[in-house]
C-alpha cells in the first residue's frame, strides 16, 4: 500500500498515478491529510511507501517534508523521485467571473496565479486551505458562490468543470516529489543521492571545504538548501542533492574526507534519477 497527500485528486495524486503507470504496477493507495501523516505511516509501518512533494521550481523547497524526513528513523529513506508538470485550473460552476466571491486554493497555488487573480478576480475572496484537491471538494459541495484553484484531475474526480486551465503566472512550473520507503535501492547508472548534514557554527570555512570535498570528486550537487536545526540560532541542517548512488566510489571518498567535519549526518537514500525520457 502507497500512503500520499491526499485527498483524492491533489497533484500529489496525480504524481503517484504517473509513477503507477511508468512502472506499470497496481498498488492500493490511501489517503493522509499531511505530510508529517504520510512519512509517519511510512515509518510506523502502516503503509509499505509514501509520496509527498519535496521542491517547486517556483516556490523552492518543501519545509515539512525535509524536516519530516529528518525526524522519521534510519530505515526510512527516498526510493525514487518524481517530477511533473504543475498547470492550475480555475475550476467552478459559475458561468460568469463576477459572480465568483470566494476562491479557495492552497497558499501556493495563491500565490503562483495572483497575476490571473489581480487581473480577473480582483474583488473575490481568497481563502487559503490545506491542499487544492480539498478546495475542490469544497466547492463541489457548495452553491455559495466558490471557486477553487486545482489540478484539472481534481475537477474530473469531484465533477466540476473547468473554466479555465493554465492560469498560473509561470507556465514553466514544475514539481518534484519524492516516493519514500524502508527499501535499499541499487545502483541504475543514473542515480541521486540525498543526504543531510550540519557542520559546526563556530568553525568557519567548514561548509566550503565539504563543497569541495565533492567538487574535487567530480561530484555534481544539484541542490543545496538549509533548514534550521531547532537546537541553536545560527545552526542549520544542510540538505544536498548529489548525481552519484551510495555504492560509487567517487562519492565514498568525497564523504570519507570529510566526514569528520559533521556534527550530524543522515543518508537519506541513494535512487534513480527522473528525466524527461520518463515522462514520455
Amino acid at each position: 500500500m502507497i500512503g500520499y497527500l491526499g485527498p483524492e485528486g491533489s497533484f500529489t495524486h496525480q504524481a503517484l498515478s504517473v509513477y503507477l503507470e511508468k512502472v506499470k504496477k497496481k498498488e492500493e493507495i490511501l489517503s493522509f491529510q499531511t505530510i508529517s501523516q504520510v512519512i509517519d505511516s511510512v515509518n510506523s509501518g502502516k503503509v509499505q511507501m509514501g509520496i509527498v512533494p519535496v521542491e517547486n521550481s517556483i516556490e523552492g523547497s518543501v519545509g515539512e517534508t525535509l524536516d519530516q524526513l529528518i525526524r522519521a528513523s534510519q530505515k526510512v529513506t527516498i526510493n525514487h523521485e518524481v517530477v511533473i508538470p504543475i498547470e492550475h485550473c480555475l475550476i467552478t460552476r459559475i458561468k460568469n467571473l463576477n459572480d465568483v466571491k470566494k476562491v479557495i486554493a492552497h497558499t501556493q497555488a495563491l500565490s503562483q496565479c495572483q497575476n490571473y487573480l489581480k487581473r480577473f478576480l480582483p474583488d473575490a475572496e481568497l481563502e487559503p486551505t490545506t491542499s487544492n484537491s480539498l478546495a475542490v471538494k469544497i466547492v463541489s459541495e457548495s452553491n455559495n458562490g466558490f471557486a477553487a484553484i486545482g489540478p484539472k484531475m481534481a475537477a474530473e474526480i469531484y465533477k466540476v468543470p473547468v473554466f479555465e486551465a493554465g492560469i498560473n503566472d509561470e507556465k514553466e512550473n514544475f514539481t518534484r516529489f519524492v516516493l519514500i520507503g524502508t527499501e535499499t535501492m541499487p545502483p541504475s547508472g543514473k542515480d541521486k543521492t540525498t543526504i543531510a548534514f550540519g557542520v559546526p557554527y563556530d568553525k568557519p570555512g567548514t561548509l566550503v571545504g565539504v563543497l569541495n570535498s565533492f567538487a574535487a570528486e567530480k561530484v555534481n550537487l544539484s541542490r543545496i538548501e538549509s533548514r534550521p536545526s531547532r537546537k541553536a540560532l545560527g545552526e542549520y541542517i544542510f540538505y544536498v542533492d548529489l548525481e552519484a548512488h551510495r555504492e560509487d566510489q567517487a562519492l565514498k571518498r568525497a564523504l570519507s574526507e570529510v566526514a569528520h567535519e559533521f556534527s550530524f549526518y543522515r543518508w537519506l537514500g541513494s535512487y534513480p534519477r527522473w528525466s524527461s525520457k520518463n515522462q514520455e
